[in-house]
């Protein structure tokens, strides 16, 4: 399942996400600083999956397995 940056929109698996990334990556990317894709760089459009991980992200807090199954099903 995948997960999306809920700043740039860049989808990653959720394995990446807790195995790969550096405790503090998953805690800017959590928070929505963004991804090591757009970190220090300008966003220019957010796209909606971006904006529907924040929003779930802020609600599920650090269930990231609920936050991908809830994109899963909502089609993204």
């Amino acid at each position: 399942m995948d997960i999306y940056c809920p700043r740039c929109g860049e989808p990653f698996d959720v394995f990446s996400l807790v195995d790969d990334m550096t405790p503090d990556e998953a805690k800017d990317f959590k928070a929505g600083r963004g991804c090591p894709c757009c970190k220090g760089q300008e966003v220019k459009e957010r796209p909606l999956r971006a904006e529907a991980t924040s929003v779930l992200l802020d609600v599920l807090g650090d269930d990231i397995d609920g936050v991908a199954a809830e994109l899963e099903d909502a089609g993204f």
